[in-house]
């Protein structure tokens, strides 16, 4: 458990109540500090058949990190107590932390893609730079606490309204690209909330493949028009605007080394951004008959 999750540290008394009314003999760890989920689930790994982690996705993805380095095949099971929760709701898990004990104790096991970045770390989502991480930046804090997923969309609008445009190289399977835009992005799971905003044109979390996207806009008026017609509308048709790529390893840099960086919704401080798919390596619950959005 991540203890300052938005809604970890609320929801673990009713979590835990119903792992004990199914009969489950649990261990309980909570995380200390960002990256601690590695350290905690290497250190289960061995003595435990599934782990379940009540956080955010980017403790979701320590977690897998910690799974991986052990050398464990042990399902997560997420429940969900960070702001965004995007993996819980790629896999139809209920939000309620409680619900979800319940709906995935008897799920199934499935397999989707993780991103491998810059050598070690697993990704869930995706990284990126730009306005995407200003907005990551920018919903931190009290905000966050007070607004919780709304927050991003807050913190997109202050961001968009001023969208500053930064040079990117990108390497998409040995294939560079050179362009100027807003954000760049490198997406593993690109349909987000429960599969409304599609940020990649035929995206999907199940095909091992990563998709780029490069927005580049010069106004607020520009932002709009990707998140509506391209994300929310899905009315794909060729624009000078954005650019679209996918492969199996993906890289983008930012030629101005003050650009923000985020991956899975966390700010990191890596400028150089190296993503290889590797297929069929998330192993998770979800419940039964659930569809993979």
């Amino acid at each position: 458990m991540n203890p300052v999750a938005r809604r970890a540290a609320g929801a673990e008394p009713a979590v835990l109540r119903a792992f004990r009314a199914a009969g489950v003999t649990l261990t309980v760890e909570h995380t200390r500090a960002a990256g601690d989920g590695v350290r905690v689930a290497r250190e289960l790994a061995a003595a435990h058949d599934r782990l379940f982690v009540l956080g955010g996705d980017g403790t979701v993805m320590e977690a897998a990190t910690g799974l991986s380095d052990a050398g464990s095949s042990a399902p997560i099971g997420i429940l969900a107590g960070g702001t965004g929760n995007q993996l819980a709701r790629a896999l139809s898990i209920p939000l309620n932390p409680s619900r979800a004990v319940g709906a995935l104790l008897p799920g199934t096991v499935q397999r989707l893609d993780l991103a491998i970045l810059n050598g070690r770390r697993r990704v869930g989502i995706g990284a990126g730079m730009g306005l995407d991480a200003a907005m990551t930046a920018g919903s931190l804090g009290r905000l966050k606490e007070t607004l919780g997923v709304a927050s991003y969309v807050v913190s997109a609008v202050r961001a968009a309204m001023r969208p500053s445009r930064f040079g990117v190289r990108a390497e998409v399977d040995g294939r560079v690209i050179e362009r100027e835009g807003v954000v760049a992005m490198v997406l593993n799971l690109g349909r987000i909330f429960n599969g409304t905003l599609e940020v990649a044109p035929g995206t999907s979390i199940t095909d091992g493949l990563l998709d780029l996207v490069i927005v580049d806009a010069r106004t607020l008026r520009d932002v709009l028009a990707f998140s509506v017609i391209e994300m929310l509308m899905r009315r794909r048709r060729a624009d000078p605007r954005w650019t679209f790529a996918r492969g199996r390893e993906v890289c983008i840099e930012a030629l101005d080394t003050s650009i923000p960086c985020q991956v899975d919704g966390a700010l990191i401080a890596d400028r150089r951004l190296s993503m290889v798919v590797a297929a069929g390596a998330g192993c998770v619950l979800a419940p039964l008959g659930a569809r993979l959005v």
